[in-house]
Parts: structure tokens; C-alpha cells; sequence
């Protein structure tokens, strides 16, 4: 008799998929998906560390104000996985700032006063960008 088994990696089953998994596990199974010998449970942090190796993440910005994440350096499988966590793969601006104001994260703020001038310059100055960019737009 032969039997083929199929090598898995994935998120132990016990996982919240809104937290994340609290260990992976990685083995073989048949092809009903009855693991077969030993699996072998592996910690979050150690192969988050391994997959992310060489990723780099950067984020972009439609007209609209949506950013959006992306990875670069390991073909679309990471940015596949981005575009399937939804909502939290393209965010509109206004909500990263509502979050960011949030008051149990600014009292952990050395000095929240200084980041909050240096924000609203920045937003000052995005919102110049765009009065700049719609005047051209009109000529």
C-alpha cells in the first residue's frame, strides 16, 4: 500500500483569526487531511521573523486618501494575503488619525503636545498639496 502525505504549515487550529495564531504547526497528512507522525508546533514570533525576513511594506495613497499596504520583495503571495484581511489592508486617512487620538494611546505620549503641533503641520501642509493640485486641475 502507499500512501502520499502532504507536507502543511498553518495557524494551530485553536487560533483567532482576529488576534492571530498562538503557534503554528507544520507536518505531513494523507490526502483526507489526517496528519500522519508527529506535528511539529512552532511559536509565532520565531516564524514571523523568518517570513517577514526580506519583506519590505510600503504604503500608498489614492486621491481619495485610502492607504493602502503593500509588500515588496516576495511576489504577490504577501500582498494577496494583505488584500484578504479587507478593510485593515486599505485604510482612509481620517480613521488612522482617529485612532492615533486616541486617549489611552497619547498618555502614553513622551510629549504629546510637540507630536500634536508637528501632525497638524503635516496635515496643514498635505491639505495646501491638494488645494494646489485641484487649482491646477481647474486651469
Amino acid at each position: 500500500m502507499t500512501v502520499t502525505l502532504t507536507a502543511y504549515f498553518r495557524p494551530d487550529a485553536a487560533a483567532d483569526p482576529l488576534i492571530g495564531p498562538e503557534r503554528y504547526v507544520a507536518g505531513f497528512e494523507d490526502p483526507d487531511g489526517e496528519p500522519w507522525g508527529i506535528s511539529v508546533p512552532l511559536e509565532p514570533d520565531d516564524v514571523d521573523a523568518v517570513v517577514l525576513a526580506g519583506i519590505a511594506f510600503s504604503i500608498s495613497m489614492e486621491l481619495d486618501g485610502t492607504l493602502l499596504i503593500e509588500a515588496e520583495g516576495r511576489g504577490d503571495a504577501a500582498n494577496e494575503a494583505i488584500a484578504k484581511r479587507g478593510h485593515l489592508a486599505r485604510l482612509p486617512l481620517d480613521e488612522i488619525v482617529r485612532a492615533a487620538l486616541d486617549a489611552d494611546l497619547m498618555v502614553m505620549e513622551d510629549d504629546a503636545e510637540a507630536a500634536l503641533g508637528t501632525l497638524r503641520g503635516r496635515l496643514l501642509e498635505a491639505i495646501e498639496l491638494v488645494d494646489q493640485a485641484l487649482s491646477e486641475e481647474e486651469t
